[in-house]
Formats: C-alpha cells, structure tokens, sequence
C-alpha cells in the first residue's frame, strides 16, 4: 500500500472542548471538518510537525500531551498515513490562515454529526472516546 505521506493530527483541548476547523475553498477537501495538522517534512518527528503546522493553521501555543497509534487515512488526494496527538491550549483564540475558513470547539460526540475529512480516527486512537 502506497501511502502519499505522513500527517501529523492535532486534537486540541481547552477547557473541556475540542478544536474542529473546515477547510476553505483554497484547499483540497473543502469544506470539510478536520482537525489541524499537516505534512510531516523531511528531518522533522511527528511532534514537532504537530507543533508547526498547529501554529502556522491557528496561531496557538499548544503543549503535546500524548500521541496516538497511527492509523491509515483516504482523503481527496489519496491514501496517508495519520500520526495523532492530544494537544492543550491555554487560549481558544483561533487565528485562521487561508487553509481553514471557520472553526468551533467542539464535544467530541457531536464529530458524528459534522461533514468530516475521512474517517476521523484520532480521538479513538487517543483514548478519548
């Protein structure tokens, strides 16, 4: 199984709720719901992507408090591989960039109801639901 990358997957907590964002129409899969993240580049770990692409998507100050089991995903442009983690955040002031056009905090029984990206493993694969 040919994968197109690895994506490392920001569930972010605060005060309870989580952090949900719809991808914009500049973006493949848009206007789906997705967790923040992105593409693992050369020379960088799973962490430190989660921590760059969460600060270029929402411009927060996250600390890593644990990693999930990685799991295969399908989106728009094909097959990859998901590197989850849980994240907290001491603000919920999002600052969106142009990957994401909306964003709600979230409890996580309402993902079933959301127009998400793929199948949204990340939070089972976190032990959090």
């Amino acid at each position: 199984m040919e994968y197109n990358g690895n994506v490392a997957l920001g569930v972010i907590r605060n005060q309870g709720k989580y952090l949900i964002m719809r991808r914009s129409t500049s973006n493949s899969s848009s206007g789906k719901w997705a967790f923040p993240g992105g593409k693992i580049r050369d020379q960088e770990t799973p962490g430190e992507a989660v921590k760059r692409e969460i600060r270029e998507e929402t411009d927060l100050n996250t600390e890593i408090q644990n990693s999930g089991k990685p799991y295969q995903d399908k989106g728009e442009l094909g097959l990859w591989k998901i590197h989850p983690f849980l994240l907290t955040a001491k603000s919920r002031e999002v600052r969106t960039n142009q990957e994401h056009d909306k964003y709600i905090w979230i409890d996580l029984e309402r993902l079933g109801e959301m127009d998400t990206l793929g199948e949204t493993k990340a939070p089972e694969r976190l032990d959090l639901i």
